[in-house]
């Protein structure tokens, strides 16, 4: 198994914004480069954000979704404040199904479903509507542009596979195996595990690991003898909740606040680039 340094304990970090930044920053410069991935039994690396610059992608299609979803309720004494395409997607979608991700983003603004009573039911009508729209401007931005992909990720997982480590790709979305099969690089991977195999998946409250542990299963590994490498506080969440062996979270635009974040939800390491991680040849 990789060797890492000693886990820090980054679930106190102090509180107010610039001093929590502070110490995000000051974790990330002093902590000593990652150890070597080439000794740890299986890797798991997420899909968007870390293989694919969809979160992005996926961030403003959901803007625009939400926006004119939110526009349609001005006449409702509501807060109908704008959609933030990076504090509420991080918050609500990323690591969750777009369903999911719609409940919660309509539970947190207050909105009430049908009737004003109860909570939103994930097959409701509204939350339906808004999936399929922002399935459709996500397939208009794909058709034009193609699907983006980080180099770096293919060198990791390359050089990986080269030391005979096994390497699964993870999301929650239906449509992971589709983009990469579009980009061509499914074959880099050994495995790729998304929400199409959701009813394979023992669903739990929060976070769910459940699609991380079927990726290790799949590459006959167990839990603590696999990393995992994510850009969303969530799935750092569930991976230490499946009791992964070493969580590194990915902050490629080097936003402190962002690292905190995955440093808070227990990150080992926070790295801006997966060449960070590269074994040695």
């Amino acid at each position: 198994m990789t060797t890492v340094s000693p886990r820090p304990d980054r679930s106190a970090l102090p509180h107010g914004t610039a001093v929590r930044r502070q110490v995000a920053g000051d974790l990330m410069d002093a902590e000593p480069r990652p150890a070597t991935l080439a000794r740890c039994h299986a890797l798991i690396i997420g899909v968007e954000g870390v293989i694919t610059d969809t979160a992005r992608i996926h961030a403003a299609t959901w803007q625009r979704a939400c926006d004119t979803f939110l526009r349609q309720l001005r006449h409702l004494p509501l807060p109908t404040r704008p959609f933030d395409p990076d504090l509420d997607f991080r918050r609500f979608f990323q690591g969750r199904t777009p369903a999911e991700g719609v409940q919660a983003f309509l539970t947190a603004r207050g909105i009430p479903p049908p009737g004003g009573e109860g909570i939103w039911a994930q097959d409701s009508d509204t939350v339906r509507r808004l999936t399929a729209l922002e399935d459709r401007l996500f397939d208009e931005y794909l058709r034009r542009h193609g699907v983006p992909v980080w180099p770096d990720s293919l060198r990791l997982a390359g050089a990986m596979r080269r030391h005979a480590v096994p390497v699964a790709a993870v999301s929650a979305s239906h449509r992971s195996r589709a983009l990469l099969a579009t980009a061509g690089i499914q074959h880099r991977f050994d495995t790729v595990v998304d929400g199409d195999d959701r009813e394979r998946w023992h669903r739990s409250s929060g976070p769910d690991p459940a699609p991380l542990r079927q990726a290790a299963g799949r590459l006959r590994a167990t839990p603590l003898r696999t990393a995992v490498v994510v850009a969303a506080p969530t799935w750092v969440t569930a991976a230490r909740r499946g009791g992964f062996g070493t969580v590194f979270g990915l902050d490629r635009a080097g936003r402190t606040d962002h690292a905190v974040e995955l440093y808070e939800r227990g990150a080992d390491h926070v790295v801006r680039g997966l060449t960070e991680l590269l074994p040695s040849a």
